[in-house]
């Protein structure tokens, strides 16, 4: 690889603070311009709304008045049909963060098939949070060092050495390898400049054509700081999707990690898995990592639920309660999953594994769960059943606290509204200490005991201090 420092000049560096500067004095011009619309289109719907729900629905002043302004003095042309869609999604959106409206065929923007998960911290810092075992990134050793300066380091031996990527590293490049005009190898880099995950993300699906990306990273020292120098990594992507959803790591002699990213029917399947291993392996005790997990689907933490809870004595067990609007009414619904019935999970046409209480086949079976502020939803739910009737513990810092449910519904223009619709409670025991549901999650969370708030970035379990207070906590 060649020697770096000319990518890192101070020549460029300076010329890149200037345009941020200039950025920055052009997104707040933007953003206030954004601001004055979204009041403007804010007022038309509610004038919109009350139109309609007194019967005047063509005696709407307001509207006609921020229209008729905006038509003479914005600086493009609005036609009265983008109008109406700008009114109905700054509606919307204005409701709370989970509900709007999304274009036909809108959707989150993809990492590629490398297998890591980053997340934000500090401006300019990509931090790993996650390597999946199963992937390029997980098995890549480090081919290149550069010191501060981004020197060349000539004495290196990657081989010897054996630097691998893992969870708290630092990204702060993004590149590829490709070919000059005579033929010989080199490598163009992007600077990781912005404190967006989405951001990064799209870095990515720009060399979405190339298949071996370069990564440059400052390794993480487990003690909050980073290693001298940089490390470069190089990485085939892979032409299929092969992350999983759940891993299993075997920690010690008796206790098992499972890392679940995400409830969904694929997570299922995969959780299954874990925990056939789990048991083959003859441990005793659980580390359940959510961290970072931010829920999905009911299904899925029923199906996940009938593993972790205690085998109850009744044939259903509730887990959650759920109070909704479904159509100009309320109704109450309660979550269920069941320790006998339904011996097999059908969900979209899939079939999953027999789901069982895994505390009837190992004896003192215990589970530790793994939080911080991005553990939200579905992974809430769960802590919360898992709290009531399992007693059990979490060790990390306060979850996200969304407690509430979202319906879709299409469009007649093809885009799809989301709309929040409900709100969740988890089980507590009341004075007398029956089940009773008064306790959301919503806009509170979870806190771990103060003796088991870490607050620290995820790294290597080897290092991460939330697994080795888990530890404490189950007794070792």
């Amino acid at each position: 690889m060649n020697d770096l420092s000319d990518i890192f000049s101070e020549e460029k560096k300076v010329c890149v603070a200037e345009k941020k500067s200039g950025n920055k004095k052009i997104k707040i011009i933007a953003i206030v311009t954004v601001i004055v619309l979204l009041l403007s289109v804010g007022a038309f719907v509610a004038g919109m709304a009350v139109g309609r729900n007194s019967g005047i629905a063509d005696d709407m002043p307001l509207m006609i008045e921020v229209y008729e302004l905006i038509k003479k003095y914005y600086y493009k042309d609005i036609s009265w049909e983008t109008f109406q869609e700008m009114a109905a999604a700054g509606f919307a959106g204005s409701l709370d963060i989970f509900s709007g409206i999304v274009s036909e065929g809108g959707s989150e923007l993809s990492s590629g098939s490398i297998g890591i998960q980053v997340a934000s911290s500090l401006y300019n810092e990509q931090v790993i949070t996650f390597v999946a075992p199963n992937m390029p990134a997980y098995s890549a050793r480090a081919l290149s060092k550069y010191d501060e300066n981004f020197t060349l380091d000539r004495r290196f031996d990657y081989q010897s050495a054996n630097v691998r990527m893992r969870e708290g590293d630092k990204i702060v490049r993004v590149g590829y390898k490709f070919r000059d005009e005579d033929g010989i190898y080199k490598y163009r880099t992007e600077r990781v400049e912005n404190t967006s995950a989405t951001y990064f993300r799209q870095v990515l699906n720009d060399f979405s054509d190339i298949d071996e990306l370069v990564y440059i990273i400052k390794k993480y020292d487990g003690k909050g700081g980073y290693e001298e120098g940089y490390y470069a990594f190089e990485i085939t992507k892979t032409k299929e999707e092969s992350v999983k959803c759940a891993y299993y790591y075997p920690y010690t002699e008796e206790v098992g990690i499972i890392r679940m990213t995400e409830f969904s029917v694929e997570a299922d399947r995969d959780f299954a898995d874990c925990v056939s291993k789990f048991i083959m392996d003859n441990k005793k005790k659980l580390i359940l990592d959510l961290r970072d997990n931010g829920g999905g689907s009911l299904l899925s933490l029923e199906y996940v639920s009938q593993y972790l809870l205690k085998n109850p004595t009744a044939s259903e067990l509730p887990i959650m309660n759920l109070i909704s609007n479904v159509g100009y009414g309320k109704e109450e619904s309660t979550i269920v999953t069941s320790s006998d019935s339904n011996p097999y999970a059908q969900q979209q046409g899939v079939v999953l594994p027999l789901a069982f209480p895994i505390g009837k086949l190992v004896d003192g079976f215990e589970v530790v769960v793994l939080t911080n502020g991005h553990t939200a939803s579905a992974s809430e739910g769960l802590i919360g059943a898992l709290q009531y009737y399992n007693d059990t513990k979490i060790v990390g810092t306060k979850t996200y606290g969304k407690g509430v449910a979202q319906i879709t519904i299409e469009l007649s223009n093809g885009q799809t509204l989301y709309v929040t619709n409900g709100r969740y409670f988890v089980p507590t025991a009341g004075s007398d200490g029956k089940l009773e549901w008064t306790k959301t999650i919503h806009e509170n969370g979870f806190d771990p005991l103060e003796e088991n708030v870490v607050e620290d970035r995820i790294a290597d379990y080897a290092i991460d201090k939330c697994v080795a207070r888990a530890m404490q906590v189950l007794g070792y």
